[in-house]
Protein backbone atom coordinates (compact mmCIF):
# COMPACT_ATOMS: atom_id res chain seq x y z
CA UNK A 1 0.00 0.00 0.00
CA UNK A 2 1.19 3.60 -0.86
CA UNK A 3 1.43 6.25 1.40
CA UNK A 4 -1.11 7.95 -0.18
CA UNK A 5 -3.39 5.02 0.70
CA UNK A 6 -2.29 5.07 4.35
CA UNK A 7 -3.25 8.63 5.00
CA UNK A 8 -6.54 8.17 3.44
CA UNK A 9 -7.30 5.02 4.88
CA UNK A 10 -6.03 6.66 8.92
CA UNK A 11 -8.20 9.94 7.77
CA UNK A 12 -11.51 7.54 7.75
CA UNK A 13 -10.33 5.89 10.83
CA UNK A 14 -9.95 8.79 12.31
CA UNK A 15 -13.65 10.01 11.31
CA UNK A 16 -15.13 7.02 12.05
CA UNK A 17 -13.86 7.64 15.50
CA UNK A 18 -15.20 10.97 16.36
CA UNK A 19 -18.46 10.19 14.86
CA UNK A 20 -18.59 7.24 17.27
CA UNK A 21 -17.89 9.51 19.98
CA UNK A 22 -20.23 12.54 19.01
CA UNK A 23 -22.91 10.04 19.12
CA UNK A 24 -21.86 8.68 22.62
CA UNK A 25 -21.80 12.48 23.57
CA UNK A 26 -25.58 12.96 21.96
CA UNK A 27 -26.90 9.74 23.84
CA UNK A 28 -25.08 11.01 27.40
CA UNK A 29 -26.50 14.06 27.18
CA UNK A 30 -29.92 13.05 25.63
CA UNK A 31 -30.03 10.96 29.14
CA UNK A 32 -29.04 13.53 31.45
CA UNK A 33 -31.31 15.96 29.54
CA UNK A 34 -34.25 12.93 30.51
CA UNK A 35 -33.06 12.53 33.72
CA UNK A 36 -33.52 16.42 34.68
CA UNK A 37 -36.94 16.19 33.09
CA UNK A 38 -37.69 14.47 36.27
CA UNK A 39 -36.74 17.46 38.30
CA UNK A 40 -38.63 19.73 36.25
CA UNK A 41 -38.87 23.42 38.65
CA UNK A 42 -42.17 23.94 39.68
CA UNK A 43 -43.28 27.65 38.39
CA UNK A 44 -43.82 30.47 41.18
CA UNK A 45 -47.39 31.54 41.76
CA UNK A 46 -47.35 35.33 41.50
CA UNK A 47 -48.08 37.50 44.27
CA UNK A 48 -51.92 37.84 45.05
CA UNK A 49 -53.06 41.44 46.22
CA UNK A 50 -55.96 42.21 49.06
CA UNK A 51 -56.67 45.82 49.99
CA UNK A 52 -58.78 46.58 52.74
CA UNK A 53 -60.25 49.88 53.99
CA UNK A 54 -62.63 51.16 56.51
CA UNK A 55 -63.05 51.31 60.00
CA UNK A 56 -60.14 53.00 62.14
CA UNK A 57 -61.70 51.64 65.13
CA UNK A 58 -61.67 48.14 63.97
CA UNK A 59 -58.16 47.69 62.96
CA UNK A 60 -56.88 46.95 65.95
CA UNK A 61 -58.49 43.69 66.13
CA UNK A 62 -58.22 43.08 62.42
CA UNK A 63 -54.30 43.08 63.19
CA UNK A 64 -54.28 41.04 65.79
CA UNK A 65 -56.27 38.67 63.33
CA UNK A 66 -54.13 38.78 60.48
CA UNK A 67 -50.92 38.45 62.42
CA UNK A 68 -51.67 35.34 64.70
CA UNK A 69 -50.04 33.06 61.62
CA UNK A 70 -53.02 30.91 61.99
CA UNK A 71 -56.07 32.71 61.60
CA UNK A 72 -55.79 34.18 57.67
CA UNK A 73 -51.82 33.56 56.60
CA UNK A 74 -50.13 29.78 56.83
CA UNK A 75 -47.53 31.24 59.49
CA UNK A 76 -46.73 34.47 60.92
CA UNK A 77 -46.70 37.53 58.06
CA UNK A 78 -44.25 40.23 57.77
CA UNK A 79 -45.62 43.44 58.63
CA UNK A 80 -44.52 47.23 57.29
CA UNK A 81 -47.06 49.97 59.27
CA UNK A 82 -46.86 53.58 58.85
CA UNK A 83 -48.77 56.42 60.50
CA UNK A 84 -48.31 55.50 64.33
CA UNK A 85 -45.82 54.16 66.98
CA UNK A 86 -47.87 51.63 68.14
CA UNK A 87 -48.59 49.35 65.00
CA UNK A 88 -52.08 48.37 65.72
CA UNK A 89 -53.24 52.41 65.51
CA UNK A 90 -51.21 52.83 61.99
CA UNK A 91 -52.86 54.39 58.95
CA UNK A 92 -51.26 52.18 56.58
CA UNK A 93 -50.44 48.19 56.94
CA UNK A 94 -48.61 45.89 55.06
CA UNK A 95 -48.98 41.80 55.69
CA UNK A 96 -46.23 39.92 53.55
CA UNK A 97 -46.58 36.18 53.62
CA UNK A 98 -48.69 33.03 52.26
CA UNK A 99 -51.76 31.63 52.27
CA UNK A 100 -52.43 28.43 50.92
CA UNK A 101 -48.87 28.61 49.28
CA UNK A 102 -49.69 31.17 47.55
CA UNK A 103 -47.50 34.47 48.11
CA UNK A 104 -49.88 37.17 49.65
CA UNK A 105 -50.00 41.08 50.39
CA UNK A 106 -52.92 42.46 52.37
CA UNK A 107 -52.36 46.24 52.29
CA UNK A 108 -54.50 48.57 54.92
CA UNK A 109 -55.53 52.02 54.67
CA UNK A 110 -57.90 52.94 57.69
CA UNK A 111 -60.02 55.21 56.27
CA UNK A 112 -62.91 55.39 58.11
CA UNK A 113 -66.00 52.75 57.69
CA UNK A 114 -68.05 55.34 55.81
CA UNK A 115 -65.24 55.70 52.98
CA UNK A 116 -64.89 52.08 53.08
CA UNK A 117 -68.44 51.62 52.53
CA UNK A 118 -68.30 54.08 49.22
CA UNK A 119 -65.46 52.65 47.71
CA UNK A 120 -67.14 49.11 47.52
CA UNK A 121 -70.23 50.31 46.36
CA UNK A 122 -68.68 52.81 43.58
CA UNK A 123 -65.03 51.34 43.14
CA UNK A 124 -63.67 53.59 44.23
CA UNK A 125 -59.40 53.75 44.76
CA UNK A 126 -57.29 54.49 48.02
CA UNK A 127 -53.93 55.47 48.56
CA UNK A 128 -51.88 51.97 50.11
CA UNK A 129 -48.05 51.20 50.96
CA UNK A 130 -45.58 49.85 48.13
CA UNK A 131 -44.20 46.53 48.34
CA UNK A 132 -40.54 48.78 49.10
CA UNK A 133 -42.37 50.73 51.85
CA UNK A 134 -40.61 50.19 55.31
CA UNK A 135 -42.03 50.67 59.03
CA UNK A 136 -42.28 54.40 60.30
CA UNK A 137 -44.23 56.48 62.89
CA UNK A 138 -44.56 58.97 60.32
CA UNK A 139 -46.42 58.01 56.81
CA UNK A 140 -44.19 58.51 54.43
CA UNK A 141 -44.54 56.08 52.01
CA UNK A 142 -44.26 54.89 49.27
CA UNK A 143 -47.89 54.58 48.15
CA UNK A 144 -49.57 52.79 45.10
CA UNK A 145 -52.99 53.45 44.30
CA UNK A 146 -55.92 50.48 44.04
CA UNK A 147 -59.49 49.85 44.27
CA UNK A 148 -60.76 48.21 47.41
CA UNK A 149 -61.66 44.73 48.07
CA UNK A 150 -62.94 44.36 51.45
CA UNK A 151 -63.92 47.03 54.26
CA UNK A 152 -64.59 47.30 57.71
CA UNK A 153 -67.28 49.19 58.94
CA UNK A 154 -68.95 50.29 62.05
CA UNK A 155 -72.17 50.32 60.77
CA UNK A 156 -74.74 48.09 58.86
CA UNK A 157 -74.75 49.52 54.99
CA UNK A 158 -78.35 50.12 55.36
CA UNK A 159 -77.86 53.33 57.85
CA UNK A 160 -74.68 54.25 55.44
CA UNK A 161 -74.66 57.38 53.08
CA UNK A 162 -74.48 54.41 50.03
CA UNK A 163 -77.27 51.75 50.99
CA UNK A 164 -77.42 50.75 47.76
CA UNK A 165 -73.95 48.97 47.93
CA UNK A 166 -75.65 46.62 50.14
CA UNK A 167 -76.56 44.55 46.51
CA UNK A 168 -72.62 45.34 45.95
CA UNK A 169 -71.51 43.56 48.96
CA UNK A 170 -71.65 40.69 51.44
CA UNK A 171 -71.33 41.52 54.93
CA UNK A 172 -71.19 39.54 58.25
CA UNK A 173 -71.29 41.07 61.34
CA UNK A 174 -68.06 40.19 63.49
CA UNK A 175 -68.47 42.06 66.99
CA UNK A 176 -69.06 45.21 68.48
CA UNK A 177 -67.89 48.34 68.84
CA UNK A 178 -68.16 50.47 71.90
CA UNK A 179 -67.96 54.36 71.99
CA UNK A 180 -66.80 56.97 74.51
CA UNK A 181 -67.82 60.53 75.50
CA UNK A 182 -64.87 63.11 76.70
CA UNK A 183 -64.86 66.49 77.62
CA UNK A 184 -61.51 68.39 76.21
CA UNK A 185 -59.01 69.62 78.67
CA UNK A 186 -59.61 72.76 80.69
CA UNK A 187 -63.49 72.34 80.05
CA UNK A 188 -65.85 73.22 83.22
CA UNK A 189 -65.34 70.75 86.09
CA UNK A 190 -69.05 70.55 86.25
CA UNK A 191 -69.53 69.04 83.32
CA UNK A 192 -70.10 65.48 84.25
CA UNK A 193 -72.40 64.06 81.79
CA UNK A 194 -74.37 64.03 78.33
CA UNK A 195 -78.07 62.94 77.80
CA UNK A 196 -79.03 62.42 73.89
CA UNK A 197 -81.02 65.96 74.14
CA UNK A 198 -77.48 67.84 75.74
CA UNK A 199 -75.82 66.62 72.51
CA UNK A 200 -78.44 67.34 69.69
CA UNK A 201 -78.15 71.07 71.01
CA UNK A 202 -74.87 70.94 71.13
CA UNK A 203 -74.20 69.82 67.13
CA UNK A 204 -77.02 72.63 66.16
CA UNK A 205 -74.64 75.65 66.46
CA UNK A 206 -73.92 74.90 70.50
CA UNK A 207 -75.34 74.50 73.75
CA UNK A 208 -75.54 76.79 77.06
CA UNK A 209 -73.29 74.46 79.75
CA UNK A 210 -76.44 75.35 81.96
CA UNK A 211 -78.29 72.69 79.84
CA UNK A 212 -75.76 70.06 80.68
CA UNK A 213 -75.22 70.79 84.38
CA UNK A 214 -78.49 72.34 85.67
CA UNK A 215 -77.07 75.62 87.29
CA UNK A 216 -78.34 78.67 85.87
CA UNK A 217 -75.14 80.56 85.97
CA UNK A 218 -73.36 78.63 83.64
CA UNK A 219 -73.56 80.34 80.71
CA UNK A 220 -70.69 79.44 78.50
CA UNK A 221 -71.18 77.35 75.16
CA UNK A 222 -70.58 73.40 74.99
CA UNK A 223 -69.99 72.41 71.66
CA UNK A 224 -68.71 68.87 69.88
CA UNK A 225 -65.87 67.90 68.11
CA UNK A 226 -65.66 64.74 65.95
CA UNK A 227 -65.47 63.21 62.59
CA UNK A 228 -65.81 63.74 59.14
CA UNK A 229 -68.87 62.18 57.04
CA UNK A 230 -66.47 59.24 56.14
CA UNK A 231 -66.35 57.84 59.69
CA UNK A 232 -68.52 55.50 60.69
CA UNK A 233 -68.17 55.98 64.60
CA UNK A 234 -69.76 59.57 63.58
CA UNK A 235 -72.58 57.32 61.96
CA UNK A 236 -73.18 55.79 65.15
CA UNK A 237 -72.68 58.84 67.32
CA UNK A 238 -75.67 61.07 65.09
CA UNK A 239 -77.78 58.19 65.10
CA UNK A 240 -77.55 56.68 68.61
CA UNK A 241 -78.41 60.68 69.66
CA UNK A 242 -81.40 60.96 67.79
CA UNK A 243 -79.89 63.89 65.75
CA UNK A 244 -79.97 62.42 62.86
CA UNK A 245 -77.65 60.04 60.55
CA UNK A 246 -77.88 61.94 57.67
CA UNK A 247 -78.38 65.49 58.74
CA UNK A 248 -75.13 67.84 58.81
CA UNK A 249 -73.51 68.53 62.34
CA UNK A 250 -71.81 71.41 63.26
CA UNK A 251 -69.18 71.05 64.71
CA UNK A 252 -65.67 72.75 65.42
CA UNK A 253 -61.82 72.18 65.26
CA UNK A 254 -59.56 73.89 68.55
CA UNK A 255 -55.86 74.82 67.92
CA UNK A 256 -53.20 73.79 70.01
CA UNK A 257 -53.18 77.05 71.87
CA UNK A 258 -56.89 76.40 72.93
CA UNK A 259 -58.14 78.98 69.89
CA UNK A 260 -61.19 78.27 67.71
CA UNK A 261 -59.93 77.00 64.38
CA UNK A 262 -61.12 79.30 61.72
CA UNK A 263 -61.57 77.49 58.60
CA UNK A 264 -60.98 78.43 55.43
CA UNK A 265 -64.69 79.51 54.52
CA UNK A 266 -63.98 81.82 57.45
CA UNK A 267 -66.22 80.27 60.06
CA UNK A 268 -65.69 77.41 62.88
CA UNK A 269 -68.55 75.82 63.54
CA UNK A 270 -69.79 74.06 60.42
CA UNK A 271 -69.88 70.35 59.06
CA UNK A 272 -66.39 69.41 59.33
CA UNK A 273 -64.28 66.55 61.28
CA UNK A 274 -61.37 64.53 61.20
CA UNK A 275 -60.00 61.98 59.12
CA UNK A 276 -59.33 59.94 61.75
CA UNK A 277 -60.09 59.21 65.99
CA UNK A 278 -56.19 59.52 66.76
CA UNK A 279 -56.93 63.64 65.39
CA UNK A 280 -59.82 63.85 67.49
CA UNK A 281 -57.75 62.53 70.75
CA UNK A 282 -54.77 64.80 70.20
CA UNK A 283 -57.45 67.58 69.93
CA UNK A 284 -58.69 66.91 73.42
CA UNK A 285 -55.04 67.40 75.03
CA UNK A 286 -55.29 71.04 73.74
CA UNK A 287 -56.07 73.31 77.12
CA UNK A 288 -59.10 75.17 77.32
CA UNK A 289 -57.87 77.07 80.12
CA UNK A 290 -55.13 79.03 78.24
CA UNK A 291 -55.87 82.56 77.99
CA UNK A 292 -56.28 82.58 74.21
CA UNK A 293 -59.22 79.65 74.36
CA UNK A 294 -62.00 82.59 73.96
CA UNK A 295 -65.12 81.39 72.31
CA UNK A 296 -65.54 83.70 69.12
CA UNK A 297 -68.84 81.53 67.61
CA UNK A 298 -71.59 82.83 70.33
CA UNK A 299 -69.52 84.05 73.14
CA UNK A 300 -68.28 87.53 71.35
CA UNK A 301 -64.45 86.51 72.17
CA UNK A 302 -64.84 87.08 75.83
CA UNK A 303 -66.02 84.17 77.67
CA UNK A 304 -64.13 80.26 77.66
CA UNK A 305 -65.61 77.60 76.14
CA UNK A 306 -66.24 73.98 76.70
CA UNK A 307 -65.65 70.75 73.70
CA UNK A 308 -66.99 67.23 74.04
CA UNK A 309 -66.05 64.81 71.53
CA UNK A 310 -67.27 60.87 70.46
CA UNK A 311 -64.39 58.41 70.36
CA UNK A 312 -63.31 55.04 69.98
CA UNK A 313 -62.17 53.33 73.46
CA UNK A 314 -58.74 53.17 71.76
CA UNK A 315 -59.03 56.74 71.04
CA UNK A 316 -60.55 57.62 74.15
CA UNK A 317 -57.82 56.69 75.90
CA UNK A 318 -55.12 57.97 74.10
CA UNK A 319 -57.42 61.40 74.74
CA UNK A 320 -57.85 60.61 78.58
CA UNK A 321 -53.58 60.59 78.84
CA UNK A 322 -53.47 63.14 77.37
CA UNK A 323 -55.98 65.17 79.98
CA UNK A 324 -59.27 64.58 78.14
CA UNK A 325 -62.26 63.25 81.05
CA UNK A 326 -64.93 61.01 79.94
CA UNK A 327 -68.30 61.41 80.06
CA UNK A 328 -71.28 59.85 81.97
CA UNK A 329 -74.36 59.24 79.05
CA UNK A 330 -77.38 59.11 79.99
CA UNK A 331 -76.74 58.95 83.69
CA UNK A 332 -74.63 55.86 82.96
CA UNK A 333 -70.66 55.58 83.28
CA UNK A 334 -68.90 53.75 80.42
CA UNK A 335 -67.74 50.62 81.71
CA UNK A 336 -67.53 46.69 79.25
CA UNK A 337 -70.60 45.43 81.50
CA UNK A 338 -72.51 48.19 81.07
CA UNK A 339 -72.25 47.81 77.31
CA UNK A 340 -72.82 44.14 77.06
CA UNK A 341 -76.31 44.80 79.09
CA UNK A 342 -77.22 47.57 76.93
CA UNK A 343 -77.28 50.29 80.16
CA UNK A 344 -74.52 52.85 78.18
CA UNK A 345 -76.14 52.60 74.84
CA UNK A 346 -73.26 54.39 73.02
CA UNK A 347 -71.58 51.33 70.64
CA UNK A 348 -71.64 50.22 67.14
CA UNK A 349 -72.05 46.81 65.56
CA UNK A 350 -69.00 46.02 63.31
CA UNK A 351 -68.99 44.39 59.98
CA UNK A 352 -66.26 43.19 57.28
CA UNK A 353 -67.82 43.66 53.47
CA UNK A 354 -66.01 42.09 50.42
CA UNK A 355 -67.00 43.07 47.40
CA UNK A 356 -69.20 40.43 45.15
CA UNK A 357 -66.51 40.34 42.18
CA UNK A 358 -63.56 40.52 44.54
CA UNK A 359 -60.73 38.34 43.59
CA UNK A 360 -60.35 34.34 44.73
CA UNK A 361 -57.93 35.46 47.22
CA UNK A 362 -59.59 38.39 48.51
CA UNK A 363 -62.86 36.18 49.11
CA UNK A 364 -60.59 33.69 51.06
CA UNK A 365 -59.41 36.48 53.48
CA UNK A 366 -63.16 37.60 54.12
CA UNK A 367 -64.16 34.01 54.54
CA UNK A 368 -61.64 33.47 57.62
CA UNK A 369 -61.86 36.98 59.40
CA UNK A 370 -65.43 36.88 58.95
CA UNK A 371 -65.36 33.16 60.77
CA UNK A 372 -66.33 33.31 64.70
CA UNK A 373 -62.33 32.41 64.51
CA UNK A 374 -61.60 35.21 63.11
CA UNK A 375 -62.09 38.97 63.79
CA UNK A 376 -64.87 37.91 66.59
CA UNK A 377 -62.31 35.20 67.78
CA UNK A 378 -59.64 38.00 68.32
CA UNK A 379 -61.85 41.11 69.91
CA UNK A 380 -60.14 42.05 72.85
CA UNK A 381 -63.09 42.45 75.39
CA UNK A 382 -61.80 46.27 75.49
CA UNK A 383 -61.89 48.30 72.39
CA UNK A 384 -63.63 45.33 70.42
CA UNK A 385 -66.34 43.09 72.16
CA UNK A 386 -66.80 39.80 71.13
CA UNK A 387 -70.68 39.02 70.21
CA UNK A 388 -70.92 36.00 72.64
CA UNK A 389 -71.01 38.41 75.53
CA UNK A 390 -73.45 40.78 74.32
CA UNK A 391 -76.51 40.16 76.66
CA UNK A 392 -78.00 42.56 74.28
CA UNK A 393 -78.63 43.57 70.80
CA UNK A 394 -79.44 46.55 68.76
CA UNK A 395 -80.93 46.26 64.82
CA UNK A 396 -78.50 49.63 64.21
CA UNK A 397 -77.37 53.24 65.06
CA UNK A 398 -80.82 54.92 65.13
CA UNK A 399 -82.17 51.83 67.33
CA UNK A 400 -82.52 51.34 71.39
CA UNK A 401 -80.54 48.43 72.94
CA UNK A 402 -82.81 45.38 74.01
CA UNK A 403 -81.32 42.78 76.17
CA UNK A 404 -82.36 39.29 75.24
Amino acid sequence: MNNKSILLAGALSLGIASMASAAENTLVRGAAAADRGDRKPVPRASTQYVYVTGSTAARSAFYTAVTDGATVFDAAPTTVTQGNANPKSCTYMNFVGTLGGVPTIIKCDWSGSEAGIADLANDLSEQFLDDSATTGSTSTGPFVTSTVDLCMADNNISYSRNPGAKSATTGTEVCVIPFKWEKELGSAADLTGVTDQNIRSALAGGAKLAEFTGIPTDTNWVYITGRDHFSGTRVNSLGDTGYGIFTAPYQLQVNLDGSMKVQTDGNVLEDIGYSGGGAVATQMGYSLSQATAVDIANGNGAQPYNVVAYLGIGDATTAEGLGATPLTYNGVAYSVAAVQQGQYNFWGNEYIYSKNNASSQATTVYTKLAASTGISGHADGVTTISLTSMQAVRNGPTSDPVHF
